[in-house]
């Protein structure tokens, strides 16, 4: 298919209007945008250097480091808008845009305490508007990064441990697998999308290698904190089965068909599995995501964040190394029974190419 037909499909299914639009010139070699973007990270960290001195005043007052803060991302978003496409202004905007941000985190700490939730709910409301103001994909990308990590602050401070990677995992099903919003909208909910996916795996990675007091158990005491990770892990891996049955179903599978009884029953089964293995149900829902959409990124972000956590979960069981290696021996030949099963199972099912 051509970009002609292309246009035109797309004309048919209501998804655009008008006549289909001239090609984009070409871009630079990507080491020359490395190059300018360094050199624009540069010149705006000698930009903050020269007034550093006048910042230790601002910062010390609320009122002035919200001003500042207004002012520095109103002028990275001047920037943006002015000289879209140009590497060097973009980054030099980006981290004019990273230091209005700070700026605006000092003022809000000056209202509020550090450890009270809405800190951290007026900070993501923050973000939230930059991703919807500002147009840069950058940005927005680290924007809505920002903004998913005060909200799983928010969510630890108020002691709901465990309860921040369901939530993450819902809201990447809705960004992720409605190709109508793409469509529609892709240059926000593209960087929006991404961002997610970069939030879950900080949250889940600090979680597990230290960082409990961020997003762990917290302070929390009682039966959340002895419960709330295992509800989080058993809300994730719902998510994980919802959005596998959404699949098959969407690929035409009836409920009483053995190819949706299979999928739908090896789905729980991996769920069940996720119980024990912290990380492991987000992983294998971004590597699921991935698959369904055919972006190759966000199934390898998937694939290593699999390898990673489930390397995590084998150092850290406390068990014999005999122990260990025959979960490794029956897991692997489970996986490759599955396999065999479904190649022999093929044309007993549905259609071939879903099995």
């Amino acid at each position: 298919m051509n970009a002609a037909e292309l246009w035109t499909e797309l004309s048919d299914a209501g998804l655009v209007k008008g006549a289909q639009p001239e090609p984009e010139a070409g871009v630079s070699p990507w080491y020359v945008r490395l190059m300018l973007g360094i050199a624009g990270w540069i010149g705006a960290l000698f930009l903050l250097g020269f007034v550093a001195n006048a910042l230790t005043a601002i910062v010390d007052d609320a009122a002035s480091a919200l001003v500042a803060g207004v002012l520095c991302c109103a002028a990275a978003f001047a920037l943006f808008r002015t000289f879209a496409g140009q590497d060097f202004a973009e980054q030099f905007a980006l981290a004019l845009s990273l230091a209005g941000q700070g700026l605006l985190a000092v003022a809000l700490a000056k209202v509020f305490r550090p450890q009270d939730p809405a800190f951290y709910f007026a900070f993501a409301l923050v973000e939230a508007a930059l991703v919807l103001i500002v147009p840069a994909f950058l940005h927005r990308l680290l924007a809505a990064c920002g903004a998913a990590i005060a909200l799983a602050l928010a969510i630890n401070e108020l002691e709901l441990p465990g309860l921040t990677t369901p939530l993450f995992c819902a809201a990447l099903v809705l960004v992720w697998l409605d190709p109508v919003r793409w469509a529609r909208g892709g240059r926000l909910w593209r960087p929006v999308g991404y961002g997610l996916v970069l939030a879950l795996m900080l949250v889940e990675t600090f979680r597990l290698f230290g960082w409990d007091a961020l997003f762990g158990r917290a302070a929390a005491s009682g039966w959340i904190a002895q419960h709330g990770p295992l509800l989080g892990r058993g809300l994730t891996s719902a998510v994980l089965v919802w959005v596998t049955v959404l699949l098959v179903t969407r690929e035409g599978f009836r409920f009483t068909s053995r190819g949706f009884l299979l999928t739908a029953g090896a789905a729980v089964l991996v769920g069940c599995l996720c119980l024990i293995a912290p990380g492991l149900g987000a992983a294998l829902l971004i590597l699921l995501l991935g698959f369904a959409a055919g972006n190759r990124l966000l199934m390898a972000i998937g694939i290593l964040g699999l390898l990673g956590f489930a390397a995590h979960f084998y150092y850290s069981l406390h068990a014999t190394l005999l122990l260990k290696s025959g979960i490794l021996a029956v897991t692997g030949l489970s996986l490759l029974a599955a396999f065999l099963f479904l190649r022999r199972t093929a044309g007993e099912l549905d259609e071939v190419h879903h099995a």
